[in-house]
């Protein structure tokens, strides 16, 4: 087995002498590998590309989900296998496919793993993995990715306080399950997994490899109101408080949004041209993980 290891040094704290602890680990291994690190945004994925045209068998991914992202989108289809070190901010995909934590735990895991096949997200034919939205959570994410200093999800707490009050719901036109559907949200999530990095379950029925997506809709009500929803994000009961969240499993979503609004893929910003066209293709993605409980 041949494993490509792709780097973001500018993930984290625990990317630090990660070269020389993956070197360690792998010592006396007989296992054929290369490293490379990220030097600029999209870097990842010309990485990945370079990597399947040197035939290697693994991808192995230490960055965040952004860099994950990227990586994974030239395997969609491929024979090739992604590997996971978590090392961003919040580590959404790697949280639910049980991909521990701890750095040296998961490189020995990737070289014992079996591959599972997960499902693929397209946003206007563009891949993600885990999470996307439209709103509220796109616009911290923006703010979030346009900062410089410490990475980690403090600063995301920081943004979604400082934006909370003098946030604007868009107004959404969806049509999925044959209905049509307008929304003026805080949120408008779209789960292929449970919920954000951070151990948030805003949707905890989602599964990675179920075929559907989740979308889970959120209103904007007072802040003493949220403030007692908040556990509820991390510890997958937030469905219950039906005041201010709807449920909903679709294969496809078409949606009109104004021209401009903030919409996130794995936690990277884009801007909309005001139309966005979501679907699923199942179980196309061969991912590493621990076995699923």
């Amino acid at each position: 087995m041949s494993y490509f290891f792709i780097i973001n040094p500018k993930a984290g704290k625990q990317i630090e002498n990660i070269s020389e602890r993956i070197s360690t680990l792998l010592s006396g291994s007989k296992v054929n590998y290369d490293i490379a690190f990220t030097e600029r945004k999209g870097h990842a994925r010309e990485l990945s590309r370079m990597a399947i045209i040197n035939g290697f068998s693994n991808i192995v991914v230490a960055g965040g989900d952004g860099t994950i992202k990227e990586a994974a989108e030239p395997l969609v289809g491929k024979e090739q296998n992604l590997c996971i070190l978590p090392c961003g901010s919040g580590n959404g995909l790697a949280r639910v496919l049980y991909i521990p934590l701890d750095i040296d735990s998961a490189i020995r895991g990737i070289l014992k793993w079996q591959p599972r096949k997960i499902d693929v997200c397209l946003a206007n034919g563009q891949p993600f993995f885990c999470t996307a939205g439209i709103g509220f959570d796109a616009q911290i994410a923006q703010l979030f990715n346009s900062r410089k200093g410490k990475r980690g999800m403090l600063p995301y707490y920081f943004f979604a306080l400082m934006l909370f009050a003098k946030y604007k719901s868009p107004f959404l036109t969806a049509w999925f399950n044959g209905d049509k559907k307008e929304f003026e949200p805080l949120i408008f999530g779209i789960f292929n997994a449970r919920g954000y990095g951070g151990g948030v379950k805003l949707a905890p029925n989602a599964y990675v490899d179920d075929g559907h997506f989740d979308i889970v809709v959120v209103r904007k009500t007072s802040f003493l109101k949220s403030l007692r929803a908040f556990p509820d994000l991390f510890n997958g009961k937030f469905l219950r408080h039906k005041n201010i969240v709807s449920h909903y499993t679709s294969r496809t979503l078409e949606m009109i949004c104004p021209p401009q609004t903030v919409f996130h893929l794995d936690g990277e910003d884009f801007i909309s041209d005001g139309s966005l066209k979501f679907s699923i293709l199942p179980k196309l993605l061969n991912v590493k993980t621990p076995k699923p409980f």
